[in-house]
């Protein structure tokens, strides 16, 4: 818990009042605006990292600024909680660097790297996929969790269960998220990684359903994280402090977590990262977090495209020079049904590598919703680990120039994978192999990629 998490309350009985559209409309995109022409942050949109040193720097101090001159909008009580520059760097001081994920022979542990060494960023795989259909999910997860590069799982979020849907505030969620986590738990053990990380409960929205999971054991301290996330454009409300004490209770870790949407109050990516900067700051302040996860969308859902990913960097980079937390963000392209997309695969590989060169120590919803997606994006984050920043930007913008098939139509998991063996077809394996090939004439290498 952090150790401003009462002064957070008191706060927010007691500061400003103000309403959320003038928070929104004026104080928040003004303070934001003139942050950003004070520490001369800019995006150059050829560019699809940012590596500079002195501009990650100045992109932390905005963003540290940010926090101090907006504060945080508590929605329940329409008050600004503010915190003062010493409270915000005691809190930078006194945070952990490091995590412990797992448990047993599955246990990974997050450390500070930085861009260049050898410490692959770990991968936390997206298991399951969007569906009713609990079996069809669970092969999925399967396939995922065989896989000897995949560190760790993310359950994607379950519809319904059957014809009972997902209803937020009922017990029909709490029912879908224990299955959730009865399937990670299940698929785990099958693939002989009981002590596998199963990240944050993603079929839950609402603190009921994601207390009452972690109180059936199914979802632990040893196997999964609580999100104590502020809410969109510096904003929270109690149910945040609420979880940020029950994990503190519990002994589990907080999930920090911070989603930019850009080109709605936000102009562009250096503000994007500025938020993403305030944001770290003031979990850490309340739920004295250590984990965190942070990355951007377009607001035409977007994930992917120089824009989205130089944000993305900028923050780890501002991060890793300045706060040294375990920080982890999107591994992925946001694409369903795509296994068997160029695009896709260019664009896992681009995450993988900026992953590398920005000092990032994992990347969540790795891939895509198969095993051979994981392993690719695992191998990635191998091979392009030991990379230079200069030479990791080189090849993502090489990377950019080079020619894609047409993207396919989705095709099922069964023409994907046997799902008696749990094997994938030869139409799989082929399309791996063409991407080996790619990377290891554009000069990276993995053993298993000579196989």
């Amino acid at each position: 818990m952090g150790k401003l998490l009462w002064e957070a309350i008191q706060r927010s009985t007691t500061g400003p009042i103000m309403t959320e559209e003038k928070f929104e409309t004026e104080l928040f995109p003004t303070v934001l605006g003139n942050l950003q022409k004070k520490y001369r942050i800019e995006f150059d949109p050829d560019e699809p990292a940012m590596i500079d040193p002195d501009m990650a720097d100045a992109v932390f101090e905005a963003g540290k600024e940010l926090l101090l001159e907006v504060g945080l909008l508590c929605k329940n009580t329409q008050r600004i909680i503010k915190f003062t520059q010493e409270e915000i760097e005691e809190a930078i001081v006194t945070a952990k660097h490091e995590v412990t994920l797992g448990h047993g022979r599955e246990a990974v542990t997050l450390s500070p790297r930085a861009p260049g060494e050898a410490q692959h960023p770990y991968c936390f795989n997206a298991a399951g996929v969007i569906t009713t259909d609990v079996e069809l999910y669970k092969q999925h997860a399967m396939t995922v969790m065989q896989e000897a590069t995949c560190d760790g799982v993310i359950p994607m979020p379950l519809f319904g269960v059957g014809d009972i849907k997902n209803v937020a505030e009922t017990p029909a969620q709490t029912f879908v998220c224990l299955t959730e986590a009865r399937i990670m738990n299940e698929a785990a053990t099958w693939a002989g990684k009981p002590g596998l990380f199963f990240g944050i409960p993603m079929s839950a929205t609402t603190p009921h359903t994601l207390i009452s999971t972690f109180a059936s054991g199914l979802y632990n301290k040893h196997n999964c994280t609580l999100p104590v996330q502020i809410l969109q454009d510096m904003r929270v409300d109690y149910d945040r402090f609420n979880l940020a004490y029950y994990a503190d209770q519990q002994g589990i870790e907080p999930w920090m977590s911070s989603s930019p949407t850009l080109y709605a109050y936000i102009t562009g990516p250096e503000q994007g990262a500025m938020q993403i900067i305030a944001h770290t700051l003031g979990m850490l302040a309340y739920s004295g977090g250590t984990l965190t996860q942070a990355m951007s969308v377009s607001v035409y859902g977007e994930y992917t495209g120089n824009d989205i990913t130089w944000c993305n960097s900028a923050a780890a980079l501002a991060a890793e020079r300045n706060l040294k937390l375990p920080w982890v963000c999107f591994g992925g392209t946001g694409s369903e049904g795509a296994a068997l997309s160029d695009d896709h695969w260019y664009g896992v590989a681009v995450a993988a590598i900026i992953a590398c060169i920005s000092g990032m120590e994992a990347t969540w919803l790795s891939g895509g919703h198969t095993g051979i997606e994981a392993r690719w994006v695992g191998e990635m984050s191998r091979a392009a680990a030991q990379l230079s920043p200069q030479q990791g930007l080189e090849l993502v913008k090489k990377i950019g120039t080079l020619e894609r098939a047409p993207t396919p139509k989705p095709i099922p998991l069964s023409d994907l994978y046997d799902l008696g063996t749990m094997r994938p077809r030869q139409i799989f394996l082929d399309h791996y192999r063409k991407f080996t090939r790619i990377f290891m004439d554009l000069g990276l290498d993995y053993p298993t990629w000579h196989c």
